[in-house]
């Protein structure tokens, strides 16, 4: 089994289109749209994994998750994650991305968030912490894009992860005494969060404030969301994935190679499994909702 749901996550040998061109002989690339660069087996699949794993309407899924999706891709084209291993190649970040983030929504999927609150709050409130889990999984690896920067063809300065692109572009890694060292992570994460998304976040502030958490680099105030994005992390073989501290996730349909890890300055998180892992009834929680949304914008 351990096996099988492995290979859901890893990055596999599929065969790429056309539509993901090379680079020229000058090193620069052409940009290209968000649909494009989705047009792989492989991206194909993980958003396939990603649908059938949301809990959200399909309307408020295209919103919320597959618009920031398609806006992230556009905005990183074809830089790799890492200069080099598993996450090195041309798309490497946009595969890991997608690799991790299906991952980390699978692996939430069936738990009751958050734990330890009553039923009924769950009962209302799941939708929203499980599209919390998306959101932060798809900004994870947002700091890797500190240690690259960017050239238009025209010679003016691209940074991957802020904007589309509009004309040929290349890119490299810096050197380490050359890497900011500021974080810009919650500024990227904010250009692409939807707005009626954080309408959506600041109407439970317990939601707000875990979220930023995460977007400073702090603990979750939710340990189970550290957990399955640890988890999540190990399976994916993310450059991010922290040493093990417990074993694997037992009870959810993905396994971690190298268990759950946790954060420096944290004390070590229980793996998910021993959190909460009972099913959300999300009736009361889609009816909130979509309460909110009644536009068709």
């Amino acid at each position: 089994m351990f096996q099988r749901f492995k290979s859901r996550f890893t990055r596999q040998k599929l065969p790429q289109p056309k539509s993901r061109p090379p680079e020229d002989s000058r090193g620069f690339f052409q940009p290209q749209s968000a649909d494009e660069l989705l047009a792989t087996p492989l991206r194909r699949q993980y958003l396939q994994q990603l649908w059938q794993n949301s809990a959200l309407p399909e309307g408020l899924y295209q919103r919320f998750y597959l618009a920031p999706v398609k806006q992230l891709l556009g905005n990183v084209q074809q830089v790799p994650a890492t200069p080099k291993g598993e996450w090195s190649a041309s798309g490497g970040f946009a595969d890991l991305t997608l690799a991790f983030t299906t991952c980390a929504v699978r692996l939430a999927k069936g738990h009751m968030l958050p734990p330890g609150v009553p039923p009924e709050t769950q009962a209302v409130q799941s939708l929203l912490w499980q599209a919390v889990v998306f959101w932060v999984a798809l900004f994870y690896h947002l700091p890797l894009l500190r240690q690259l920067e960017g050239e238009l063809e025209d010679g003016h300065h691209w940074q991957p992860g802020v904007c589309v692109p509009d004309k040929p572009f290349r890119f490299r890694f810096r050197t380490p005494e050359n890497t900011p060292s500021i974080p810009q992570e919650a500024l990227l994460a904010a250009c692409l969060l939807p707005e009626k998304a954080m309408m959506w976040l600041v109407s439970v502030p317990e939601v707000w404030h875990c979220l930023m958490q995460h977007l400073n680099g702090r603990p979750s105030t939710v340990p189970l969301i550290d957990a399955l994005l640890q988890e999540a992390a190990g399976l994916v073989h993310s450059p991010r994935v922290k040493p093990s501290v417990s074993p694997a996730v037992a009870d959810t349909a993905c396994v971690s190679e190298t268990g759950a890890t946790t954060a420096p300055e944290t004390t070590p998180i229980p793996p998910a499994s021993e959190i909460n892992s009972s099913s959300p009834f999300t009736a009361d929680d889609t009816r909130t909702l979509l309460s909110l949304f009644q536009s068709t914008d």
